[in-house]
């Protein structure tokens, strides 16, 4: 088993794989049945990546760069890694066995080669981080240099010399972030060489992913999720799909037959939807997407038979819950979840609404780690 390190990731590490499973289960469980009191039985969890070899599973490889201890006046050298729990200090890494091995060569190829020119971070120098996407069913591989500025006429000697490297990226792109926030990525980014969008499937319907935008960072449990939603939507449905995100449901969906309109208020992962509708040839009229936060579009949208919804992590708004379960109606609504203590609250607001949940099923997208995907099915009362 990996040693576990202080970085605020895979706190579950010590636990035994099945073990996980089961404790996510009970925590679904638990949280639902205090909140809601017709609740059926939670489905044992989901494995998100094989039970046998639970790693290497994040085909989103992040790491961040810090100095180390300072030599007299001279910044000291060069670190990657994570930060500490609850911290901006970088805790260095030398392997990361979530990642994808793919991954974590490109990142490590270029942290070898910036160390060798003796760039560093800020506050000294200007290098904040590196992501780098990985295809599960495509060869593409996506690295996006994070850094303050570019006066640094080192950097792109070693960037050059990190892409002459065997299993360099097969597109490169820098992003530009000279705010001290702790955010992952700055406003501008630019392609430097490859595709703009690395492409990927999932569940048949091919995505054309911006080097910014989110996508799930585990595409085998991305999957599970996308095939269980299908499972609840008839192929010729008309669905509403709120929270779209760059239309990992609607997509899918629309490939088999459904008439969809999705919901979306982030403008790159639309445009990534758009574009992946059009790689899939989609028909506009099959698969439409509103630039709109999801409270400002309802008053707007038609009834559908069936609403999915998947919330951001604080979950649903009490507009969205009264707007969907009250007057939209849908017969069918699956709700995809990443955050069971918001679920538990938005469904014991939905259920005094007639609607009975008819099925609970957690999907382990990060194992080692006490998150939790949920994926429940609610249905509307039979029409007299």
């Amino acid at each position: 088993m990996p040693l576990h390190i202080p970085c605020g990731g895979c706190s579950w590490q010590h636990i035994a794989y099945a073990e996980q499973l089961r404790l996510k289960s009970a925590l679904v469980d638990r949280l639902l049945k205090a909140a809601v009191r017709r609740t059926p039985e939670v489905r044992p969890t989901v494995p998100g990546t094989s039970p046998d070899n639970p790693w290497g599973y994040r085909h989103k490889v992040h790491f961040v760069f810090g100095n180390g201890p300072a030599a007299g006046r001279r910044p000291g050298r060069l670190m990657m890694g994570h930060y500490a729990r609850a911290t901006r200090r970088v805790i260095p890494v030398h392997e990361c066995p979530v990642h994808d091995d793919r991954g974590n060569q490109v990142a490590f190829g270029f942290f070898d080669a910036f160390a060798r020119a003796g760039i560093t971070a800020p506050d000294h120098g200007v290098l904040r981080g590196i992501a780098v996407r990985v295809g599960v069913n495509t060869p593409e591989v996506a690295a996006t240099l994070v850094v303050t500025n570019e006066r640094d006429r080192r950097l792109r000697t070693a960037t050059r010399r990190a892409m002459d490297e065997h299993g360099a990226p097969s597109a490169l792109h820098l992003n530009i972030h000279p705010r001290g926030d702790a955010s992952i990525f700055g406003r501008d980014t630019r392609r430097l060489s490859g595709p703009e969008r690395l492409r990927d499937s999932v569940a048949g319907a091919s995505f054309l992913i911006s080097p910014t935008a989110f996508f799930q960072t585990n595409v085998l449990a991305a999957e599970r999720l996308v095939e269980l939603v299908l499972d609840e939507v008839p192929p010729d449905a008309t669905v509403l799909d709120l929270f779209a995100g760059a239309g990992l449901f609607a997509l899918p969906l629309a490939l088999r037959g459904a008439r969809v309109t999705a919901v979306e208020e982030n403008r790159a992962a639309v445009a990534d939807g758009e574009a992946s509708a059009r790689l899939n040839r989609i028909p506009e009229d099959r698969c439409r997407f509103v630039a709109r936060r999801v409270e400002a579009a309802l008053g707007s949208l038609r009834p559908a038979e069936v609403v999915v919804l998947d919330p951001p992590r604080e979950g649903c708004s009490a507009e969205v819950i009264a707007a969907v379960f009250g007057r939209l109606r849908p017969r069918t609504i699956v709700y995809v979840s990443c955050n069971p203590e918001a679920l538990a609250r938005d469904l014991a607001l939905a259920t005094p609404h007639g609607y009975m949940i008819e099925s609970v099923q957690p999907v382990d997208m990060f194992p080692h780690t006490a998150h939790v995907e949920t994926v429940v099915v609610l249905r509307a009362p039979a029409r007299r």
